[in-house]
């Protein structure tokens, strides 16, 4: 190896290493562009459709995203005063709280002792629970400050993903462009095609995602008003907000709805904890992979399948890129490789049945 080729290899590593560094460094804005691109290929069709009634791109751009701010604030309106209310009325009030999980501790011992005809306590003194409540509760007096500029963080990232979102719903055209230029000539029809089949896996995947949560969420709201289940609406919300992180989603979820039901009172705790649990095997085991599916064109146990290994590598962030990043390299390896294989194979028909033989053997 000459020293030319040693000095452009080292160039190379240490570009590599350099692009690797500031990647690393940038990941949140990454992670936030790859937000908006998910959120912009959701919407596209909305826009495609407001485009072939006339609109211009830019006007049916605003409808739709003012659209999903619109009904966004409005659901936040309804549901989020009453359980900040209640939040800060027992923040003000500590030993409400206590009250309340003592008198469900009680109400426990009381019915497992009626129905197994044995003396049953949970062992947990009054005392304790309200000095841990009154600890808890400092703890959230001396970290709301910081909450607070959590919520302030997050607002602008949000604003910062939808600002992405709209440029990218302006710009996708010439940026598609530039990449299918990247391409050989011979290949930039095919290449065209499988930028556009991405976009509409990654649109599907986002939409599913939505369409199960607004499921799980009006199926929870009905049963529980017609049960009388105070706040409903909220638990309902707080429930399908919960269900769009893949595995472990539901499971917070049932945690999350029972213990804002636990406030009004340990039954209504119990019968939101089965009400949800019940809506959370019809979530996992049936809607969640049959949506998932339709919209990654993956069988449902393919879709478990790479959620979970999605989960175990990246956590929550892993297991929601899982089946883009999934359906992105099936894309690839179908137009890449599969496709191209098959132009190469011609039939032979043989007595008996039909031969697949290759007009070019080292492919």
């Amino acid at each position: 190896m000459s020293l030319s080729q040693i000095f452009k290899g080292t160039l190379v590593f240490l570009a590599a290493l350099a692009f690797a560094y500031i990647l690393v460094l940038t990941l949140n804005v990454w992670v936030s562009l790859l937000i908006a691109i998910l959120v912009a290929s959701a919407v596209r069709p909305a826009i495609l459709r407001l485009m072939r009634w006339r609109i211009p791109q830019s006007i049916a751009v605003l409808i739709v995203y003012l659209g999903l701010a619109t009904v966004t604030i409005t659901i936040l309106l309804v549901v989020l005063p009453p359980v900040v209310n209640q939040f800060v009325g027992y923040i003000q009030n500590d030993n409400r709280l206590a009250n309340r999980i003592i008198d469900a501790q009680e109400w426990v011992q009381r019915t497992v002792t009626q129905v197994t005809g044995s003396e049953f306590e949970l062992g947990i003194n009054p005392e304790e629970i309200r000095t841990s409540v009154a600890d808890i509760v400092e703890k959230v007096r001396v970290t709301a400050p910081s909450l607070i500029g959590n919520a302030t963080g997050f607002l602008g990232e949000f604003i910062l993903i939808i600002v992405m979102g709209l440029y990218w719903i302006t710009s996708r055209e010439r940026a598609g462009e530039f990449l299918v230029e990247l391409a050989p000539l011979s290949r930039r029809g095919q290449f065209r095609a499988i930028l556009d089949e991405i976009e509409g896996g990654l649109g599907s995947y986002v939409r599913s995602i939505v369409l199960v949560s607004i499921i799980v969420g009006i199926l929870c709201f009905i049963i529980l008003t017609v049960l009388r289940i105070p706040g409903a609406a909220a638990i309902s919300f707080f429930y399908a907000v919960a269900t769009a992180i893949p595995i472990i989603g539901g499971l917070i979820g049932v945690g999350l709805a029972t213990s804002l039901a636990l406030l009004t009172s340990p039954i209504n705790a119990v019968i939101v904890l089965v009400v949800t649990f019940l809506l959370q095997q019809v979530e996992n085991y049936w809607l969640t992979p049959r949506m998932m599916s339709h919209g990654a064109d993956f069988d449902p146990l393919l879709v478990i399948v790479f959620v979970s290994m999605g989960f175990s590598l990246g956590g929550i962030t892993g297991s929601l890129i899982a089946i883009p990043l999934a359906g992105t390299a099936s894309i690839l390896v179908k137009h890449l490789i599969i496709e191209p294989r098959k132009a190469v194979v011609t039939p032979n028909k043989v007595e008996g049945g039909i031969l697949l033989s290759s007009d070019h053997p080292e492919a």
